[in-house]
Protein backbone atom coordinates (compact mmCIF):
# COMPACT_ATOMS: atom_id res chain seq x y z
CA UNK A 1 0.00 0.00 0.00
CA UNK A 2 1.29 3.41 -0.91
CA UNK A 3 -0.10 5.15 2.17
CA UNK A 4 0.31 2.35 4.69
CA UNK A 5 2.23 4.66 6.99
CA UNK A 6 -0.35 7.41 6.67
CA UNK A 7 0.17 10.96 5.59
CA UNK A 8 3.01 13.04 6.97
CA UNK A 9 2.08 14.89 10.14
CA UNK A 10 3.59 18.18 9.13
CA UNK A 11 2.02 21.26 10.71
CA UNK A 12 2.25 23.26 7.47
CA UNK A 13 0.59 20.50 5.47
CA UNK A 14 -2.24 20.26 7.97
CA UNK A 15 -2.74 24.02 7.98
CA UNK A 16 -2.89 24.18 4.21
CA UNK A 17 -5.28 21.23 3.95
CA UNK A 18 -7.61 22.55 6.62
CA UNK A 19 -7.49 26.06 5.21
CA UNK A 20 -8.32 24.86 1.71
CA UNK A 21 -11.30 22.85 2.97
CA UNK A 22 -12.53 25.83 4.96
CA UNK A 23 -12.17 28.27 2.06
CA UNK A 24 -13.69 25.98 -0.56
CA UNK A 25 -16.57 25.14 1.75
CA UNK A 26 -17.41 28.79 2.31
CA UNK A 27 -17.24 29.57 -1.41
CA UNK A 28 -19.46 26.61 -2.28
CA UNK A 29 -21.95 27.59 0.43
CA UNK A 30 -22.03 31.20 -0.79
CA UNK A 31 -22.55 30.43 -4.46
CA UNK A 32 -24.90 27.53 -3.82
CA UNK A 33 -27.15 29.45 -1.46
CA UNK A 34 -30.66 28.07 -1.41
CA UNK A 35 -29.84 24.57 -2.62
CA UNK A 36 -28.32 21.41 -1.28
CA UNK A 37 -24.91 22.82 -2.21
CA UNK A 38 -25.24 25.11 0.80
CA UNK A 39 -25.28 22.13 3.14
CA UNK A 40 -22.36 20.52 1.30
CA UNK A 41 -20.34 23.73 1.49
CA UNK A 42 -21.04 24.22 5.18
CA UNK A 43 -20.06 20.60 5.83
CA UNK A 44 -16.74 21.19 4.04
CA UNK A 45 -16.16 24.38 6.02
CA UNK A 46 -16.82 22.61 9.31
CA UNK A 47 -14.53 19.74 8.31
CA UNK A 48 -11.78 22.24 7.48
CA UNK A 49 -12.19 24.05 10.79
CA UNK A 50 -12.09 20.78 12.73
CA UNK A 51 -9.03 19.69 10.76
CA UNK A 52 -7.25 22.93 11.68
CA UNK A 53 -8.09 22.58 15.37
CA UNK A 54 -7.07 18.93 15.59
CA UNK A 55 -3.88 19.42 13.55
CA UNK A 56 -2.74 22.35 15.66
CA UNK A 57 -3.52 20.50 18.88
CA UNK A 58 -1.56 17.38 17.88
CA UNK A 59 1.43 19.15 16.35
Amino acid sequence: MAFAGGFPRDEDTASIGGGVLLAVGLVVAFFGWGSWWTAAGLALAVAGAVWLVVANRDA
